[in-house]
């Protein structure tokens, strides 16, 4: 692996291991108060898998425990996106279920040795990082909670339902039942925008105690996407300088969307030929730093 590719990988882990700390497993880890993605959390670490076992199996712990406030459908999704190894996913969310945990879909065979140590703990949701569990423990396992998550970090104008399925990623039919409910319920509104419906929150409502917007949210998703391609591209760096100019090129450039989205370093792309090379590895070096600093929405 390419150095850069270690150190990539350690920062990750490091993010795996706060996350985790903040759900409740049983670990001293930094302090971060973003708001975790669990689904995007469970991909991240069973990619990582046997380069941190320990996180791994408590990790693990913690989702037999506390598994059925995960969302199986939305998991399935984000590994998708993720573009996370089947056989990883697969091996964990079989783990899990054979551990007496729930059974989400793709689980392949469980892994060997498992042993659950019961040493998760989650005896409130109160927190910042953990209010997509206290939404769900609140309204379901189910869009309602992520949609209202979203709209707790909205910005004054609302959402529309595709806005709202791209940030959730939850298909548009689940989107459109779930926000039928919210508005029945009278805790979203909908406001007609030129041809558009956007959905907010109603003024002053209180959607649990001391829960008010705006809540800002990492897209996790988008970033542990571009840390894992480029973690990928970096485990099989062994390419001449010409080779890996054009590889990094074309790396970059599928990613920059969420790279300029997600607020990450930019690459310095008006390098050219080999020269590419060396602004990739310093720009590298600023993104691993910046996934170590305390996350902001």
């Amino acid at each position: 692996m390419h150095p850069s590719g270690s150190s990539l990988q350690g920062a990750l882990l490091n993010r795996a291991w706060i996350q985790w700390g903040a759900l409740g497993i049983d670990a001293t880890v930094e302090r971060d108060d973003a708001v975790v993605d669990p689904e995007a959390l469970i991909a991240l670490t069973a990619e990582l898998g046997d380069a941190d076992a320990r996180l791994r199996d408590l990790s693990t712990d913690w989702c037999v425990s506390y598994g059925r406030y995960i969302n199986g459908s939305r998991l399935k999704q984000v590994v998708r996106e993720l573009g996370a190894p089947g056989d990883s996913v697969g091996e964990y969310v079989a783990t899990v279920a054979s551990a007496g945990g729930p059974a989400w879909p793709m689980a392949t065979q469980p892994r060997p040795g498992y042993v659950r140590r019961q040493r998760a703990r989650l005896d409130s949701a109160t927190s910042r990082p953990r209010l997509r569990i206290r939404l769900r423990a609140a309204f379901g396992v189910n869009a309602r909670a992520d949609i209202l998550a979203a709209l707790l970090a909205m910005s004054p104008g609302g959402l529309n339902a595709a806005d709202l399925a791209r940030s959730t990623r939850f298909t548009k039919p689940n989107i459109a039942t779930a926000l039928s409910a919210l508005l029945l319920a009278g805790l979203i509104e909908a406001r007609s925008v030129a041809n558009e419906r956007r959905f907010v929150l109603p003024p002053n409502v209180l959607i649990l105690p001391r829960l008010r917007p705006p809540v800002p949210q990492p897209d996790w998703v988008d970033r542990f996407k571009v840390a894992l391609e480029i973690l990928r591209f970096l485990v099989h760096d062994d390419m001449p300088v010409t080779v890996r100019a054009v590889e990094a090129r074309r790396l970059v450039d599928s990613l920059m969307r969420r790279i300029s989205t997600a607020g990450m370093p930019i690459p310095d792309v008006s390098a050219t030929g080999n020269e590419f090379a060396s602004a990739f590895d310093r720009w590298l070096v600023d993104f691993i730093y910046w996934l170590r600093l305390p996350s902001r929405g």
